[in-house]
């Protein structure tokens, strides 16, 4: 999921693995986007969980969680899309031709589909969807899709400034950044927030533009130190006042600990190759079928299995810590594996140009 055409190209498999630059490929980015997705999934179930009312106001287990995952999942996404763009020196027409079939013509395509399901569902979720909203797309993107109106953006706003040194960007990244905490309380009211995001992730884009190097250096003690800052960190900013606010500065620290403990640790998966770590590299090769496509499952089956648990606790059964579980288990493994199961199938018919995705092997 990052925009690059070495990892959302719709090109076949089959035919660049025969190329020199394919052997390249760095195995690790790929685990870390399937962590990252797999969260991005999780993130999404819980969230739902605590908007439906399934968990009591006061339950901070489950809204500490979902903040911890919404301090660096999406972020990390920016971070490897930066860390791709950082080896392109294409002309600018030629990125942003690129980038329509792989970022815009999927932005459009899932809005509209999206937009019709959260109609069509909305006597049955806290939705509220209606068919208007499909109207201000371009201003304001249908969740979860202002990924990637934002990363659109973000590669259009490098393409300005990639001449400049690497810590020229960063500056010039930074300084957006701080000064969009002024237009904050505006953007809000105007239900612009997706500036706020495209510039939180052009922040976290560049990172990873200027961080290439610096990453392939990333081992064993730099997880571990990571997973500890993130740790203290996110206490921290639990315990202080902007808790809760991910746009604001305080969070970033938060954020880039948890980036660059997801990244140590999966550069140490991909020097020991195994069915898990193969398992988590296939997820982040094809994250965008499963960004794309994971909503409309998570939510199926929460309202499915939300009818069921309902039926259960009538007749006294299965305890409400077990049917949590359930739910939580499930709604995440369908939200990652039916769209792995879709792509496979719109690639095995060569449909998948036409759904905006990655071309999977079907042979």
């Amino acid at each position: 999921m990052s925009g690059e055409t070495n990892t959302l190209s719709t090109s076949h498999p089959s035919q660049t693995l025969a190329k020199p630059r394919e052997t390249m490929r760095d195995m690790s980015l790929d685990i870390a986007k399937g962590i990252g997705i797999i969260l991005v999934v999780l993130g999404h179930c819980l969230d739902g969980l605590i908007a439906s009312g399934f968990f009591p106001g006061t339950n901070g287990a489950a809204v500490y969680t979902v903040f911890l995952i919404y301090l660096f999942h999406m972020p990390l996404f920016f971070v490897v899309s930066g860390h791709l763009a950082s080896g392109k020196h294409r002309p600018v027409g030629t990125t942003l031709a690129k980038l329509l079939p792989t970022v815009v013509y999927p932005y459009f395509l899932w809005s509209v589909l999206q937009a019709l399901t959260m109609v069509y569902l909305s006597r049955y979720t806290t939705s509220h969807a209606q068919i208007s909203s499909l109207s201000k797309i371009l201003w304001i993107p249908i969740v979860p899709y202002w990924f990637l109106y934002a990363l659109f953006f973000c590669h259009a706003g490098y393409l300005v400034i990639r001449r400049f040194p690497p810590r020229v960007q960063l500056g010039i990244a930074a300084a957006i950044f701080l000064l969009l905490q002024l237009a904050l309380p505006v953007l809000g009211a105007s239900h612009l927030t997706v500036v706020a995001d495209t510039v939180r992730g052009f922040l976290y884009f560049i990172l990873g533009v200027v961080s290439v190097a610096m990453v392939r250096r990333f081992g064993l003690r730099t997880a571990v130190w990571a997973t500890v800052l993130f740790a203290l960190s996110a206490v921290g900013l639990s315990r202080s006042p902007f808790w809760g606010e991910v746009f604001s500065p305080a969070a970033v620290p938060s954020g880039i600990a948890g980036i660059v403990a997801t990244l140590a640790f999966s550069r140490l998966l991909a020097a020991s190759p195994s069915r898990a770590t193969a398992c988590l590299a296939f997820c982040g090769r094809y994250s965008m079928s499963i960004y794309v496509m994971h909503i409309f499952f998570t939510s199926g089956c929460r309202i499915a299995l939300r009818h069921l648990a309902a039926g259960y606790a009538q007749r006294g059964a299965a305890p409400m810590a077990i049917t949590t579980i359930v739910e939580i288990v499930s709604a995440t493994a369908l939200g990652v594996a039916l769209p792995l199961g879709i792509n496979w199938a719109v690639s095995r018919f060569n449909l998948d140009k036409w759904f905006g995705l990655q071309h999977m092997e079907t042979t």
